[in-house]
Formats: structure tokens, C-alpha cells, sequence
């Protein structure tokens, strides 16, 4: 249970993030907004559990090579923030997800965010999924009240924290999490 905790603490930390770029940036995030990005989560989530349910199946050693997938994603999460032209970028520069900039995230702009949130989540759920349904329940459930809190703080303060700095944390997060499997 506390590694299914830590394991969506750790990918849903990009919504807060996200979510207070877009309350810096005054981007408002409706309901119905907020519910499609972490619904299109879940369901890239819910399919990359299944993905990883086969490969459990037929592999006889899925957990080391779900281990070492984990050890990859991390050490692409970490050296993934040099990257401007990154889906990440979109925590540094909220403004590029609003297409129309018209201030608002409209239902295809959230989806679009909902994808991005969730690509390094259903690699990561892939190498886990032996962990079973409830990771999936536990990454939305974080997911939201990051993505919701990090809108409330970024509204109310400025901060001083540079974004690549917690795609570097994330990743070596992840590296430690794939040494453990392998062990």
C-alpha cells in the first residue's frame, strides 16, 4: 500500500507543478476542464495497466525488465528538462497549452494536457502494473487534488522554483524505484 502511495505522490507531482504554472499565469481551469485531464489520464493509466498485466504474463522475468524500463523513464525524466521542445515544456511555458489564447482551457486543450500529464505515468504503470487496480485509482485521485492545489497556490503566490529542477527529482525518484524492483 505505501508503495502504491508513493508511486502516485510521485507521478501526480507534475500536476501540482502544472496546475500552479497555470495559477502564476492566470489560465483558468474550469471543472469540466480539470475533470477531462485527469479522466484522459486515467484512462492512458487503465490501458498501460493492462499492457503491463500481459507482459506479466507471458515474460518470466517482467519485473526485473519492468525494473529496468523504471530505471530508463527516470534517467529520461531527468535529462528530459534540457529539452524545450518537451511535452514537459508545457510546466514552463503554461501559456503554450492555450491554444486560442483566450485565458481559458478549453475541452481539447485538456485533453492534450490530460495526454501529456500521463506519459511518463503509463510507462512507469507498465513496469507496476503487478501492483494491481488500485495504483491507477490512487494516481487520479493524486493527480486531481495536485492539479486543483497547485491552481490555488500558484494564484496566490510567485515562486522561486525553476521547473526542471523537479523533472530531475522525478527521475532519479523513478531510478530508485526501478533499483528496488530489480533487487
Amino acid at each position: 500500500m505505501l508503495r502504491i502511495l508513493a508511486i502516485s505522490i510521485i507521478l501526480s507531482i507534475d500536476s501540482l507543478f502544472f496546475g500552479f504554472s497555470f495559477g502564476l499565469n492566470k489560465i483558468e481551469l474550469s471543472l469540466k476542464s480539470i475533470i477531462t485531464i485527469t479522466l484522459t489520464g486515467l484512462i492512458i493509466i487503465l490501458g498501460s495497466i493492462k499492457l503491463g498485466d500481459i507482459m506479466y504474463a507471458f515474460l518470466p522475468n517482467a519485473r526485473v525488465i519492468g525494473g529496468f524500463i523504471l530505471i530508463g523513464i527516470g534517467i529520461f525524466l531527468a535529462a528530459d528538462c534540457r529539452n524545450k521542445n518537451s511535452l514537459k515544456s508545457m510546466l514552463s511555458e503554461p501559456k503554450l497549452t492555450d491554444i486560442n489564447r483566450n485565458g481559458k482551457i478549453e475541452m481539447g486543450e485538456a485533453m492534450a494536457i490530460g495526454i501529456a500529464l500521463s506519459i511518463d505515468s503509463s510507462a512507469v504503470v507498465i513496469s507496476t502494473a503487478y501492483l494491481g487496480m488500485l495504483l491507477p485509482a490512487a494516481i487520479m485521485i493524486m493527480q486531481l487534488i495536485f492539479l486543483i492545489t497547485g491552481l490555488k497556490i500558484g494564484k496566490k503566490i510567485k515562486p522561486n522554483i525553476n521547473s526542471k529542477y523537479i523533472a530531475v527529482i522525478s527521475g532519479l525518484i523513478i531510478i530508485i524505484l526501478g533499483f528496488s524492483q530489480l533487487v
